[in-house]
C-alpha cells in the first residue's frame, strides 16, 4: 500500500535517478540516498484511545493518548498530515483532536471528521511509520507510545 496515491514505484523512480545519476554524475562517484519516508511510511497504524472529552464552542473536542510530542511529531518536524480516523460508525462531524500534555500546543487536528466518540474509543492514523516513533519525548510524564510489531 502506498502511504500517498500520487507516489510512483519505487521501480519507476530507481530507473528514473539511475538516468539521471549516470547523465549528471561521473562514474567513480558514490551515491548516496535515504528514501526513509518511501520506504517505511506505510509500516506503521498508530492506534490511540479517546482519554478525555469535551465541546468548546459547539465543537467536539477529543483528547487522545497520544499527541505531538509523541508517535504524532512527524506533524511538528515533517509537517506531514495524519489524518485521525474512527473505528466506531455514525454520524460524522469536524472535530478537534488533541494530544494527552494539557499543552495548547498538543494539537494533532482542528478538522477531524468523526462520529461521536467516547471515552474509551479508539481511533487510528494510518502511513505514520517514518519519522514519528523516533522522535518520541516524555514531555509532561507521558511515555512514548507502546510498539505493537504484527507480522501477516
Amino acid at each position: 500500500m502506498k502511504y500517498h496515491p500520487g507516489i510512483r514505484s519505487i521501480r519507476t523512480l530507481a530507473k528514473k535517478l539511475n538516468t539521471e545519476i549516470k547523465r549528471l554524475f561521473p562514474k567513480d562517484m558514490q551515491i548516496l540516498a535515504e528514501p526513509g519516508r518511501f520506504l517505511v511510511a506505510n509500516t506503521c497504524t498508530l492506534v490511540a484511545k479517546v482519554v478525555g472529552k469535551a465541546v468548546r464552542d459547539g465543537k467536539p473536542c477529543y483528547y487522545i493518548n497520544d499527541g505531538v510530542y509523541h508517535t504524532y511529531s512527524g506533524q511538528i518536524f515533517d509537517h506531514i498530515n495524519y489524518p485521525v480516523l474512527p473505528f466506531k460508525k455514525g454520524e460524522k462531524q469536524i472535530s478537534a483532536v488533541f494530544g494527552p500534555t494539557c499543552d495548547a500546543f498538543d494539537t494533532i487536528t482542528l478538522s477531524a471528521e468523526l462520529p461521536d466518540l467516547d471515552i474509551g474509543d479508539l481511533v487510528y492514523s494510518e502511513n505514520i511509520g517514518a519519522y514519528s516513533h523516533a522522535s518520541s519525548t516524555y514531555f509532561n510524564g507521558f511515555p512514548p507510545a507502546k510498539v505493537v510489531h504484527i507480522n501477516k
